[in-house]
């Protein structure tokens, strides 16, 4: 900033601002983890403000220019450091919010790009192992959740939040009502005949276990334990950690996922918008990464090079 723009600025206590802040803050609904990231990052940058002098300029409302020179000098520091991209960026949202406490417009400073890693998803080989390992279960209820994961692609706290009115079932199609997505997102994921045929089979197994009228049969969690309770996310967990291992797959339920959208984008060539629509991404981009090779796809096209 140019020697003697801060003359007409009033001078700011950094002690003062992070007491506002902190005021401000915890009447957020931010989660507590985010709240204490939050709170590091702008005691941070408060402090390295008011080293430079730079502070009251930064806080100033006509100081939307400074601001953005101010940030973006922040942003370059935080990347020298070697911090990686998530950090960085979560330092970035922490100082838009500290001019959100202070009704100040946030200047517009890119994010550090975070590289997406490769799908997760299983080799053929392994899944025909572990399509032999969930044929071979005794369970009509571990059959049918792993048969969901594998063919809907839904996340394991979606399958987990799945009442027994979210299934619906003709004789030739069928669907399931995601309710509350991630971001709370509401989506209705058709079923596969195979998916379709597992959860058949639990539904008149879980009646029985009920003991239950049509009725009341059709209501109530999808999932049940042996008490008859909700399964948990845990107990999900541990169900298709334990078929996983059956079938010599050290992966978790996520792979799942990974796995449906992989064979969808790449093997399938079914369009990036379809999938992201079935996945309940908000952002084609982040299907995009299914559409991406692999590091083992990279070696052989070299090696294939190399043979030619």
């Amino acid at each position: 900033m140019p020697s003697g723009a801060s003359d007409n600025i009033p001078r700011v206590l950094s002690s003062d601002i992070l007491a506002d802040y902190e005021l401000w803050l915890s009447g957020t609904p931010l989660a507590a983890r985010t709240r204490a990231n939050y709170r590091r990052w702008v005691a941070e940058l408060v402090e390295d403000l008011a080293a430079g002098g730079e502070l009251a300029a930064f806080l100033s409302p006509a100081g939307e220019h400074e601001r953005r020179a101010l940030v973006t000098d922040w942003r370059r520091r935080l990347v020298d450091r070697g911090l990686a991209p998530a950090t960085i960026n979560l330092a970035l949202a922490a100082a838009t919010s500290l001019l959100d406490s202070r009704a100040l417009a946030a200047p517009t400073v890119a994010r550090v790009q975070v590289a997406a890693g490769d799908a997760r998803a299983l080799k053929a080989v392994q899944l025909r192992d572990l399509e032999k390992a969930i044929d071979a279960l005794a369970s009509p209820r571990d059959r049918a959740i792993l048969q969901v994961l594998l063919r809907t692609g839904l996340r394991i706290g979606e399958v987990a939040a799945l009442d027994r009115g979210d299934v619906q079932i003709t004789q030739r199609t069928g669907q399931l009502v995601v309710r509350h997505g991630k971001g709370d997102h509401y989506r209705v994921v058709p079923l596969s005949r195979s998916a379709r045929q597992a959860l058949n089979t639990w539904l008149v197994t879980r009646a029985e276990h009920r003991h239950a009228t049509p009725d009341v049969a059709a209501a109530g969690p999808l999932w049940l334990s042996r008490t008859g309770a909700r399964l948990s996310v845990r107990s999900l967990n541990a169900i298709v950690a334990g078929v996983m291992a059956s079938a010599g797959i050290a992966e978790t339920a996520h792979a799942l996922r990974h796995t449906l959208a992989t064979r969808l984008v790449r093997d399938q060539g079914h369009d990036l918008v379809l999938v992201a629509d079935l996945l309940g991404h908000r952002d084609v981009k982040t299907t995009a990464r299914y559409a991406r090779s692999t590091r083992d796809d990279q070696r052989a096209a070299l090696e294939g090079a190399d043979a030619a």
